[in-house]
C-alpha cells in the first residue's frame, strides 16, 4: 500500500479551493480540499509534493533535507514534485523567501506524522510498544534491540492508507537533526541541469506543435492602425498570421520561420507621444506621487527637529532595473477538447491556473498548468501573459502552440524593478544621536504597497515620519529580488553614513549608538567580524563601507571593500552575517547570500534601463551590463541565527544592505558621496 499523509494549505495561506486563494484575500472557499502533501510507497520511497518552483534557489533540495531528516531516510530516497497544479498542494507562489518557512514546516509536521504512523504500525507488526520504537535508516527498529526491525517498505503491504497532519507532530528538535542543519554542496537535479537532461518550458514539444511570434509594437502603448500580413503568409513554413482582439502573431512550423514571419508583417503603428524617459524620472516620480501610505509614525516630529544639534537632508535616486533572468519567457500550450495543459516557467501556477480558468469561461479543474525548470525568476515570472496568447493561438489553430520570449523581448516585456526617489531630513545630536526621521518615498507602479518593504527605519529615533507614495511608472513595474526593500535600504543606510561622516563617528559605532533592537546589533557585529573591520580605510588605495538592513522576516549586514581606478570599481571581498532563525539547509542559505550579493552589486555599479519615448534603449546584454564572473569579489558570509527560532526567508535579504554598503565603501576610497545609482554612471 501507499501511505499518504493530506491537510489544507494552513501555512499562513488561505485555504482554498477554486479561484486563486479567492484572489488570495477575503473570501475562501466553504468546501476546503485536502492536499496529498507526502507519500511513502511500497518501495519504501518517499515523495513530497510542494506548490513551490524550481527556478535556481535549490529549493528542491532544500525540501527534501527536511523531509528526510524527519522520516529518518537518506536524501536520495526523497523524490520531490513542484509547481504541477494536477499533482500539489495549493500554493500562492514563489516568492517573498517563504518556502522553508512556510510550506517546509508544513512538510515537516507531514513527515513526522508520517514517521508516528510508521512506528504505530512497527508495532502492531513486532508486537512492541510503539514506545519502546524508533524510525531509523527506512526501518522501524527496538530502541533496546536495532537487530529487531522491520522496513517502511514491509509495513506498507496491502490497502492504501491515509492520514491527515498531526496538529501538533513530533518534529524533530534542532538538537537532533541528522540531515537538515548539515553541508549538503549536491543538488538533487544538479546532474540533469548539468548533462542537459533538465526541461525547460522551451524543450515541451508536443507532437504537431506549432511556434508562434508575436508581433509587438516598438514601444510601450503602441496600437497598430494598419496590418497587411501578405508578406508573411506567403513564406513557405509559416501556417497563419492571426489577427485577433489587438493580437498578431505568426505561426508557423518551425521558430525560425515564425521569427522571420514576425518580421515581415507589415503594420502602421501609432505610438503615444510625450512618455517620460529616464532623465524625467527624478522629477517625475515626485510629481506623479499620490496615496501617501504612513509606514511610521511616532512622537513628534516638529519637536524632534527642535532638539537637533545637527539637520541633514539629502535626496536618493534609483533607476528601473531589469530582472534579466538567465531564461527568457517560454510556454507551450495544449488543447484536448476543453481540457488545457500548459508548461510555463511561472513563479505562480495556481495564479496562472485562475487566469487562464478566467479568459476562457471554463472551470479551474479543466486547466492544467505545469511548471518545467526555470532558469531563474527574481519575482519577474510571477506574472506570464505569455501564456495567456499561447493558449489564445492553440485553441485558435487547433494544435498545440509554443511562444518564446528573445532575449530583447524578455527585457522589454517584462516588468522592472520600480524607480524611486527618496528623500530623508534627519536630526541628531552632535554624538550622532539620532532625534527625528521624516522619510519620503515614491515608487513608480500601480500600487503603493510596491516601495512598503524596508521603508521603516530600525534606528531609535523617537519621532519618526516614513510616508510612501505610489508614482505614476511609464515602464511596467512590478516584483523584483526584494522589490522596495533594496531601494529604500539604499536610502536610509547612505544616509547614516552621511550623519557618521559629519558627526566624526565610525560607520559601525555610529549604527550601534542608534540600535536598541538585539537581532540588529548582533548581525552589524558579527558581518563586522567576519569582515575585519577597521574603519572607512583598511588600506592604501582602498575603502570600505558597511549597512545593515532586514527583509522577510532576516536580519542582514554587509561589509565590502573597493578599489576605484578611473571610472571602474572593484569590489575585492564581502563580508556579511545573516540571520534567518532556524537554518536548515545551510548551503542553500549561503549559495543564496552569494547570489544576492553579487546581483546586488550590478545594481549599484552598472544596471540601469534606459529609455526615451517609450522605446527601451538598452534590450540586449550588448547593452544592459550585468555582473560577469570577473565582477564577483570573495564572499564570506556567517549564517548566525538562533536554532530554536522559526526559520525566515534567505532568498532576498542579501541583496537589501550591499548596494548601501558599495557606496560607502566608494567614499571612503574617493571622497564622493554618491546617492544616485548605479554608481559607475557618476563617477
Amino acid at each position: 500500500m501507499t501511505l499518504s499523509i493530506v491537510g489544507d494549505v494552513q501555512v499562513g495561506f488561505p485555504a482554498v479551493r477554486t479561484g486563486y486563494g479567492q484572489q488570495t484575500y477575503g473570501n475562501t472557499s466553504p468546501q476546503v480540499e485536502r492536499y496529498t502533501w507526502l507519500t511513502v510507497g511500497d518501495d519504501g520511497r518517499v515523495t513530497l509534493f510542494a506548490g513551490k518552483v524550481e527556478y535556481g534557489q535549490n529549493i528542491r533540495t532544500g525540501l527534501a533535507v527536511e523531509v528526510a531528516d524527519e522520516l529518518r531516510v537518506g536524501l536520495d530516497d526523497v523524490d520531490v514534485v513542484l509547481g504541477d497544479t494536477d499533482r500539489v498542494p495549493w500554493d500562492m507562489g514563489t516568492f517573498g523567501s517563504q518556502s522553508t518557512a512556510r510550506v517546509g514546516w508544513q512538510l515537516r509536521k507531514a513527515a513526522a506524522t508520517a514517521r508516528e504512523t510508521l512506528i504505530a504500525l512497527g508495532a502492531d507488526h513486532l508486537d512492541l510498544p510503539a514506545s519502546d520504537l524508533e524510525a531509523r535508516d527506512g526501518r522501524v527498529i527496538s530502541k533496546h534491540d536495532p537487530a529487531r526491525g522491520v522496513d517502511y517498505a514491509a509495513l506498507l503491504e496491502g490497502d492504501p492508507r491515509v492520514e491527515e497532519i498531526a496538529e501538533r507532530p513530533a518534529v524533530t528538535p534542532s538538537g537532533e537533526w541528522s540531515v537538515m542543519g548539515q553541508t549538503h554542496r549536491r543538488r538533487l537535479d544538479g546532474l540533469d541541469r548539468v548533462t542537459g537532461r533538465a526541461k525547460y518550458s522551451q524543450d515541451i514539444q508536443p507532437e504537431g506543435m506549432l511556434f508562434a511570434t508575436v508581433v509587438r509594437p516598438p514601444a510601450y502603448g503602441g496600437r497598430a492602425r494598419s496590418v497587411d500580413p501578405a508578406p508573411a503568409e506567403a513564406l513557405p513554413s509559416v501556417v497563419s498570421v492571426v489577427r485577433e482582439d489587438g493580437l498578431i502573431a505568426v505561426l508557423a512550423e518551425d521558430d525560425e520561420a515564425a521569427a522571420l514571419g514576425a518580421r515581415m508583417v507589415q503594420v502602421d503603428w501609432e505610438i503615444p507621444s510625450g512618455q517620460p524617459s529616464r532623465w524625467d524620472m527624478p522629477a517625475h516620480l515626485v510629481e506623479s506621487g499620490t496615496e501617501p501610505y504612513p509606514m511610521h509614525e511616532a512622537g513628534d516630529l516638529d519637536e524632534g527637529f527642535r532638539q537637533a544639534d545637527h539637520i541633514l537632508e539629502s535626496t536618493y535616486y534609483l533607476p528601473y532595473i531589469a530582472p534579466a533572468p538567465m531564461e527568457p519567457r517560454a510556454t507551450v500550450a495544449q488543447w484536448e477538447g476543453d481540457r488545457l495543459t500548459v508548461w510555463a516557467g511561472t513563479q505562480r501556477p495556481f495564479g496562472l491556473r485562475q487566469e487562464l480558468a478566467s479568459i476562457f469561461g471554463i472551470d479551474e479543474s479543466a486547466v492544467h498548468v505545469i511548471a518545467p525548470e526555470i532558469g531563474g525568476g527574481f519575482g519577474a515570472k510571477s506574472p506570464y501573459a505569455l501564456a495567456h496568447d499561447a493558449a489564445r493561438l492553440a485553441r485558435i489553430a487547433g494544435r498545440p502552440v509554443r511562444i518564446a520570449f528573445t532575449r530583447a523581448e524578455e527585457m522589454m516585456w517584462s516588468n522592472f524593478r520600480p524607480s524611486a526617489l527618496i528623500q530623508i531630513k534627519s536630526g541628531f545630536t552632535s554624538d550622532g544621536r539620532l532625534v527625528a526621521w521624516q522619510s519620503d518615498a515614491y515608487h513608480s507602479g500601480e500600487r503603493v504597497m510596491i516601495g512598503r518593504r524596508g521603508a521603516e527605519t530600525p534606528y531609535d529615533a523617537g519621532n519618526v515620519r516614513s510616508l510612501v507614495y505610489r508614482s505614476d511608472s511609464p515602464l511596467p513595474s512590478g516584483s523584483y529580488r526584494s522589490l522596495g526593500a533594496a531601494v529604500n535600504h539604499f536610502a536610509r543606510e547612505v544616509h547614516m553614513d552621511e550623519i557618521a561622516e559629519a558627526v566624526g563617528k565610525d560607520p559601525v559605532e555610529l549604527r550601534l549608538h542608534n540600535l536598541s533592537e538585539p537581532r540588529f546589533r548582533r548581525v552589524l557585529e558579527q558581518a563586522a567580524e567576519e569582515f575585519g573591520w577597521s574603519g572607512p580605510h583598511p588600506a592604501e588605495g582602498r575603502g570600505a563601507g558597511i549597512a545593515l538592513g532586514i527583509d522577510v522576516g532576516s536580519y542582514v549586514a554587509t561589509a565590502v571593500e573597493v578599489s576605484v581606478a578611473g571610472r571602474e570599481v572593484r569590489v575585492h571581498r564581502v563580508g556579511a552575517a545573516l540571520d534567518c532563525g532556524q537554518v536548515v539547509n545551510p548551503e542553500g542559505a549561503l549559495n543564496q547570500m552569494e547570489g544576492s550579493i553579487v546581483m546586488g552589486l550590478g545594481g549599484a555599479l552598472f544596471e540601469a534601463s534606459d529609455f526615451q519615448d517609450g522605446r527601451l534603449l538598452n534590450a540586449s546584454f550588448a547593452r544592459y551590463r550585468v555582473p560577469r564572473i570577473t565582477d564577483a569579489p570573495r564572499i564570506d558570509v556567517r549564517l548566525i541565527g538562533d536554532p530554536e527560532t522559526p526559520s525566515t526567508g534567505a532568498g532576498e535579504p542579501g541583496i537589501v544592505p550591499i548596494g548601501a554598503a558599495i557606496s560607502g565603501a566608494v567614499f571612503a576610497a574617493t571622497g564622493v558621496r554618491h546617492r544616485e545609482l548605479p554608481i559607475l554612471r557618476h563617477l
